[in-house]
């Protein structure tokens, strides 16, 4: 009887294990965010590029991601002056009819030669309710991941424990980050 509990007992572990994502749940970063089958999409673009400096003052922000998006998703994306910590700038937002591409533009022109932080919350879903792939590309076009806590600083000058549970990724993260200066 021992025999079998034991052996039942490897295969239960393996199968969380498997389930769980292995060394990837031990890291805290599972950095798939749902991309795939079961209804996901991955963010796949930005512009302005992420670095790019010489940004036009009165320029809109552009987000492409490879699936339809979720209804309301545009609320888990900001703009901060100089970094994260900085103030938001308002600004609107509008869904390409296929809901895969998001234009923002800033309420009034942004100040010149000045440093702006697009936040892209990780709590983002695509039409099928899955979390935004942004491991795929976002590394790739400049996004830092946002852990959060008290080494980071704060969001928009409030604490990032105060931020809702729909700006956390199911990495842990708050999202991504990327920056542009204008000209």
């Amino acid at each position: 009887m021992t025999k079998g509990t034991a052996g039942l007992a490897a295969v239960l572990a393996a199968v969380l294990m498997g389930a769980c994502g292995g060394d990837t749940m031990r890291s805290g970063m599972d950095e798939s965010g749902g991309h795939g089958s079961s209804g996901g999409a991955a963010f796949m673009s930005v512009s302005p590029s992420a670095g790019a400096t010489g940004v036009a003052v009165g320029s809109d922000i552009t987000f492409r991601f490879s699936g339809p998006m979720g209804a309301t998703m545009e609320q888990y994306v900001d703009l901060h002056v100089g970094d994260l910590s900085g103030a938001e700038v308002a600004m609107t937002c509008a869904w390409s009819a296929d809901r895969t591409l998001l234009t923002c533009s800033p309420g009034s022109p942004l100040a010149s030669r000045t440093t702006y932080a697009i936040h892209l919350g990780g709590g983002m879903m695509s039409v099928g309710g899955a979390a935004i792939d942004y491991a795929t590309y976002g590394p790739g076009i400049g996004g830092q991941w946002i852990m959060g806590g008290a080494t980071m600083g704060s969001h928009g000058g409030m604490g990032w424990g105060t931020m809702g549970s729909g700006w956390r990724h199911a990495n842990g993260s708050y999202g991504i980050a990327l920056t542009f200066t204008t000209a």
